[in-house]
């Protein structure tokens, strides 16, 4: 097995875990866990290859874990194996809930690495033959494209030379056009990272941004073109959604293309999108492009990528004869548009390596209603951060103690990872004459004068949630 796998060993037992690392750590990486939530602390901050898990940890059960990770798109897919000492019954239980093996207390070290090596070999076999079905349809649907163009160019050179042995003409145009065919089906092969499995990847992202990133690039080459492009949009109830938006951006971009690479000066082409809800956090994106695109065309980069994303794609043929393609993606729910701002919804990050200013405005807070997390370091709340953001439920506000050790450059890391508009930084300050620009050109948004008492928090926020959603003030407040 190859040294940079991580393995997991979730047990409040300090002596079985320490065993678990001796009989691994030359093949793993080796991260513990005391009791299940740290068990899924550590599973949210890192990628993790195969979790040992205990069925009788504190504070949450193992049984409780396994749920809620076969629960979690994003630890479906980890291997578990079980260490129990109870009867087949509760192993029954175990194993239709998705655990993937056991092991017995007093466990036997050969044994355990047996199964482990077990279990790590066949999800392996299956995460290749995924990647190599996929990319197996993928050759296949080029190699069939490209015969029909290199058909069509042997056609032309016999008609140039006089050997045309149908009555059909093919001119000079056509074989350029086939050729441009073969040359971007060959990028596209060319470029094994599009079509490539690799680690799961998942961003909370905006689609409004996407739409605009697209969009813009389309319309600068259609307006060359002397091509019209119109954009619709559709229901839209989710302002921000988790996912793969490099492979989302990817199929909509190459869909773009087929329609405008094919459309002559004067012609217009469409494309649209909108939400359907599937489920309580969950929704299907739908994406349509619509042109002169070429009917006789397989897409077989594109239904890679959609394929990869487990989604489906259809195409139609409209009666003008435009071909109308449609993309279905699921994706996980963030944010809701248009959700009015209280305090009780300010998701609030409290930093301070202070435990006497820490502990006051955490009461501040609190008292005020805010859901308020604390941390000590930037370390955590770095970590803090990045999980929620992955899970679609990112901070509104980060106060953080300037004065802290590493405060500075911390808010300066954090601003590079969470632009102006995605998370507000707040510092308080008792000499704000002094180090206000200091703190602004950090990528702090708002400093706010010491002491602070909850009459002048109160007013703080309450201006804040005022300000236009999705935006944030640029300039210091004063309370």
């Amino acid at each position: 097995m190859q040294k940079n796998r991580v393995m997991l060993v979730a047990d409040d037992i300090d002596v079985n875990r320490a065993s678990f690392r001796a009989m691994f750590e030359g093949e793993y990486e080796v991260l513990e866990a005391g009791d299940g939530n740290e068990t899924l602390k550590i599973l949210e901050e890192r990628k993790v290859d195969i979790v040992i898990l205990d069925m009788c940890m504190p504070v949450k059960s193992g049984k409780q874990v396994l749920k809620q990770m076969k629960a979690d798109p994003k630890l479906l897919d980890i291997p578990v194996i079980v260490k129990t000492v109870i009867g087949e019954e509760r192993e029954l239980e175990m194993l239709e809930m998705g655990a993937d093996d056991f092991i017995f207390s007093p466990c036997e070290p050969e044994v355990v690495k047996k199964r482990v090596s077990n279990i790590m070999t066949r999800y392996e076999t299956l995460a290749e033959r995924l990647l190599s079905t996929v990319r197996e349809h993928l050759l296949f649907q080029v190699a069939r494209t490209v015969r029909t163009d290199v058909a069509v160019i042997e056609e032309c050179y016999r008609e140039m030379t006089g050997q045309r042995t149908e009555n059909k003409s093919v001119g000079l145009e056509d074989m350029y056009r086939h050729l441009e065919h073969i040359r971007e089906l060959t990028d596209s092969v060319l470029d094994g990272q599009i079509v490539g499995v690799g680690e799961s990847v998942c961003d909370t992202f905006q689609i409004s941004d996407v739409v605009a990133e697209l969009t813009s690039e389309c319309r600068t080459i259609c307006t060359e073109m002397g091509i019209e492009v119109t954009v619709q949009e559709g229901e839209i109830f989710c302002e921000y959604l988790v996912g793969d938006v490099r492979r989302l951006k990817q199929i909509w971009a190459r869909l773009l293309k087929k329609a405008y690479i094919n459309a002559r000066p004067g012609c217009r082409i469409f494309t649209g999108y909108r939400e359907v809800r599937t489920g309580e956090d969950e929704l299907e994106l739908e994406l349509a492009v619509q042109g002169s695109i070429d009917g006789g065309e397989d897409y077989p980069l594109i239904k890679s990528l959609v394929e990869l994303l487990h989604g489906t794609m259809c195409v139609e043929v409209r009666e003008d004869a435009q071909i109308l393609c449609r993309v279905f993606l699921p994706f996980r729910i963030g944010k809701a548009i248009g959700q009015p701002k209280s305090f009780a919804g300010l998701k609030t990050l409290l930093l301070d390596d202070n435990e006497l200013s820490r502990d006051y405005h955490a009461a501040v807070l609190a008292r005020l209603g805010l859901p308020v997390d604390v941390v000590q370091n930037g370390a955590d709340a770095v970590a803090y951060l990045r999980r929620a953001a992955s899970k679609g439920t990112a901070y509104d506000l980060c106060f953080v103690n300037w004065y802290m050790q590493g405060g500075e450059p911390f808010i300066r890391s954090v601003r590079e990872n969470f632009p102006k508009g995605s998370l507000t930084i707040c510092c308080s300050t008792n000499e704000k004459e002094l180090v206000e620009c200091q703190m602004l050109a950090a990528g702090v948004d708002c400093v706010v004068e010491r002491p602070i008492y909850q009459e002048g928090m109160y007013r703080f926020l309450t201006e804040l949630c005022r300000q236009e959603s999705g935006k944030n003030g640029t300039g210091s407040e004063k309370i």
